[in-house]
Formats: C-alpha cells, structure tokens, sequence
C-alpha cells in the first residue's frame, strides 16, 4: 500500500522506522524542514523511501503528490486534520491521525466515508490512542464499565535542558491553557486549566507521580462507545514546579497568541516562546525518565464493584536504542503505524471514521508487544500479569 507520512518529527521517524520494514507498505515522507528529511533518508540505511520538500498550504502541489498513494498518515499537527481529511476523501486515500482539535467535527464525516469504503481512523497516538484500546480490552474482562481514569507518567530530565518537550511543544502547551473537562452522569463538567491536582501510584517503575486534569479526547470519545460508563476522564504528570511556570508565563502574557508591536514588528508571544524550545528531536538521547500510560477501570459484575489498571512504560534510554528517539515519541508512534500495516493487511474491516476503542484491540497489543511496547494488567486478586 503506497502510503505518504506527513511530519518528519520523532513520531515521525519512529512511524518511518516501523513502515519501511513492512514489505506490503512503499513509503513516502513530506515536510516542510528539508535538513530533516535529509537526516532520515540517512537514518533509515538507504531503504527505498521517498521524500517531498513542501507546504501542504499549496494545495495544487499537495494534492499531485498525493496522487498514487493510498493512505495518508499525519504524524504533523491536529490543526491540519480537516484539510488532510478533506483531501484523503476527494482522492480516496484511507486516512490515520494522532489526535484531534475537533472530534465532533471529524465524527460527523462518518456516514460519507462509510458509504465510499473508505477508513479514516483518528485519535490513534499513546493517548488518546493506545489508552482507548485499553478501555475496550478492560470492558471485555469488566461486564458493565463504570468508570475510566486514564493516566500518563510521562516525566524526563535532562542536564543539557530546563525544559524538555517530548512531542509538539504546539501541542503541548495548547492542551496546558485550554479548560479541563470531565465526564460525570452523562454531562461533562468544566474544570480551570491545570487544576485537579492529584498524588497517583503508578506501577514500578514509575511510582508516585503528580497529575493534573488536562483536556482530552479520551474523554469526549469513550462515552459515546460504552453507554454504560458514568465517569472518565485524563490526568498528565506535570511537576508543581512547572505548573507554578507555566501560570507565570500566562500571567506575563508570554503564552498569549495575540500579536504585539515589537520595533515596528508584530509577533505573536507564544510564537517566540515556542520557537526558542528544543525540538523534541534535539533532546533525544539527553533525557532520562519514562514515559508511561495507565487505565484505572471500575466495573460491576453481579452487584460485585471490580477494578482492574492496564498499563505500559518505557525508559527513555531504552526508547533511544530503539528509534533514536524519546519514550514518549516512540509509544505514540507505534500505535499509527501497527494499525497502518494492519490497514495494509486488510485487517481492518469496519470503515467510516473510525476511533480506537472501535478497533479490535487483541490483534493492536499482540503487534505492539513484537515492537517492543509491552501492555500489563493490574488487578486485586492476581496482581500484575503481562497481556499479549
């Protein structure tokens, strides 16, 4: 299957590396950063791959190099799934993404994309992503799912950096600002950015972790699959310290994206600010520290309450090894790229647009497990057991 992979970023390499070895799937990469593509090219040992140099805001030139491709991965930016979606589906390329800034506006394209045969399958990183095909794994052991507490432990230092962006920096901070929400009987409550403080366990090696209530996608998705649950929502390690940072900044007005006169010049703060960041390809191999998902889910079964976590993690190091890349990078392109050689194989029969904890979750672990990702589950009566 010709496939184009949009971003040449460390998720983007860790996607390259696990597709150029798939036999069924000839590879292209697009990205504005020509030096990058470069160092790909280099990286992955003159396997056949090709590369474009361009701006997907050129329309007319994108959708020539689309022609000849059959799926389309964008491992860039949740702010280009629309117009990538748009594009996949008027030159009939199946579609995966790694998140979303619009999920409702992304499900809606169902119908019409089931009527062409076509797949689209959104919101298939770490989490959301592999935390979704947790849930519908721990809906299979649990009768009737309750609740969802989806956690990450991400966390890395390093000596050469003060601030350490393990993935889009875009991203990252844009999901820090925006409100937290939280699903509770059916409505979604409302919560202050970087609030929700808690003090969560999660499994060795990892431990106790501070964790804050961010928004995300798990908690909009996860509801409208399993109509039994009454409660989810999504915590990410954060330190106090870095909270205390951030709020600073946007007191300060440095995170603000309204553009301000400079010696005659408009900029935007945050554009500034996220231009002086490290890439998240410039900290690989100077970082320490995990990167580590836990499902906390609560179910009842015969009036009986049962709790069960699934759980992954990975060492930095171990990551670098790897994929030359950071822990966080390399769980969250894994997933896209197990479910692309999937879509490769004709292992996905369902189409439409399509969310994770809509997939068959089985067949994703046991090929995440040969990728080095390996999924544990935690429950009171037998303690931790590996899944595969």
């Amino acid at each position: 299957m010709n496939t184009l992979l949009v971003g040449a970023g460390s998720v983007g390499e860790v996607i390259a590396r696990h597709l150029v070895g798939d036999s069924r799937i000839s590879l292209s990469l697009l990205d504005l950063d020509e030096a990058r593509l470069n160092v790909l090219r280099r990286r992955l040992c003159g396997r056949k791959v090709s590369t474009y140099v361009a701006d997907i805001a050129n329309a007319q030139e994108f959708e020539e190099i689309m022609k000849g491709h059959e799926m389309l991965v964008n491992a860039a930016t949740p702010h280009l799934n629309k117009f990538l979606m748009d594009s996949c589906f008027k030159h009939g390329l199946n579609y995966i993404d790694l998140a979303s800034e619009n999920i409702r506006q992304q499900l809606s394209q169902h119908t019409r994309w089931k009527r062409k045969g076509l797949k689209a399958l959104i919101c298939l990183g770490e989490d959301p992503g592999l935390s979704n095909i947790y849930v519908k794994l721990a809906a299979g052991m649990l009768k009737n799912i309750e609740a969802v507490k989806v956690r990450d432990g991400e966390f890395s230092k390093s000596r050469k950096y003060d601030i350490v962006p393990l993935f889009s920096p875009q991203v990252f901070f844009g999901e820090l600002l925006n409100p937290a929400y939280v699903y509770v009987n059916g409505r979604y409550r409302r919560m202050p950015a970087l609030s929700g403080r808690e003090i969560y366990e999660f499994p060795e090696p990892v431990g106790k972790q501070t964790v804050y209530s961010l928004s995300h996608e798990e908690v909009f998705t996860l509801p409208r699959y399993f109509k039994s649950l009454k409660y989810v929502d999504f915590k990410l390690n954060l330190s106090d310290e870095f909270v205390h940072s951030v709020k600073l900044l946007k007191k300060l007005g440095i995170l603000s994206s309204r553009r301000v006169l400079v010696r005659g010049v408009r900029v935007s703060p945050r554009d500034v600010f996220l231009a002086l960041l490290p890439k998240p390809y410039d900290v690989a191999g100077k970082v320490e520290g995990y990167a580590a998902l836990a499902v906390e889910a609560v179910g009842r079964e015969e009036g009986v309450r049962k709790e069960l976590t699934l759980f992954t993690y990975m060492g930095h190091e171990e990551a670098y090894r790897l994929c030359r890349t950071n822990a966080t990078a390399y769980l969250t392109g894994t997933v896209p790229a197990v479910v692309a050689s999937m879509l490769a194989r004709n292992m996905v029969e369902e189409s439409g647009v399509l969310t994770p904890e809509m997939l068959e979750p089985e067949p994703i672990v046991k090929l995440l497990s040969e990728k080095n990702v390996k999924s544990f589950v935690k429950t009171s009566d037998e303690g931790v057991l590996p899944l595969s």
